[in-house]
C-alpha cells in the first residue's frame, strides 16, 4: 500500500445526522464522529458539512452513493448527498463516491459483510473504537447512534482499498 499523506473526509449522512471520519493514511484515523442533526434537516445538515470542510480542509472528500434502485426510500437523503457533492466540486476538491455494496465486497475480503460485522472488524483494527461498540441489534430495533461513526470509517477503507493506496 502507498502511504501518501493527505487529508480525506469520508461523510455518511444518515437519519442521526452525518457521520464523519477523517483519515491521513489507512492506519491513521486522526478523527471521527456523528453530527447529529435533530430533527432531521438537509439545510442543518449542509451547515455542519460545511464546518467540518472548513475545520479539516481535506483533500479528498468521499460520501455514500445511494443507487436509484434504492431512490425512492432514500429520497432526502440523495438529494442531501447531491447537495454535497455540488459543495465539494465548487471548493475544487476530489470528491469519492461508494455504495453499500462496494463497502461489503471490500469487507468480504475479511470475511466479514453485514453492518454489526463490519464494525467488529473495525474495533479489531482500530482498538479505541470498542467503546463505541454495541450488541447486535435485532430486526425490530434501530440502528445504534454510533453506526454512522462506523459508516463514515468502513467508507474510508473501501477508498483505500479501491484506489490501491
Amino acid at each position: 500500500m502507498k502511504t501518501i499523506n493527505k487529508t480525506i473526509l469520508a461523510l455518511f449522512p444518515n437519519r442521526w445526522g452525518v457521520g464523519y471520519a477523517v483519515f491521513n493514511t489507512p492506519k491513521d484515523l486522526v478523527d471521527y464522529g456523528i453530527g447529529y442533526v435533530q430533527p432531521v434537516s438537509n439545510k442543518k445538515s449542509i451547515e455542519r458539512i460545511k464546518k467540518y470542510i472548513d475545520y479539516f480542509k481535506p483533500d479528498i472528500v468521499l460520501i455514500r452513493n445511494i443507487p436509484k434502485s434504492s431512490m425512492r426510500k432514500c429520497k432526502r437523503t440523495k438529494k442531501l448527498i447531491t447537495t454535497i457533492s455540488k459543495i465539494i466540486k465548487s471548493q475544487n476538491l476530489k470528491i469519492y463516491e461508494y455504495s453499500r455494496t462496494q463497502i461489503k465486497e471490500v469487507f468480504e475480503q475479511f470475511d466479514v459483510s453485514s453492518k454489526f460485522e463490519i464494525t467488529k472488524k473495525l474495533i479489531e483494527w482500530f482498538p479505541f473504537l470498542e467503546s463505541l461498540g454495541f450488541a447486535k441489534r435485532k430486526k425490530w430495533m434501530t440502528e445504534n447512534n454510533n453506526m454512522g461513526i462506523f459508516d463514515a470509517i468502513s467508507l474510508g477503507i473501501t477508498h483505500f482499498y479501491l484506489q490501491n493506496f
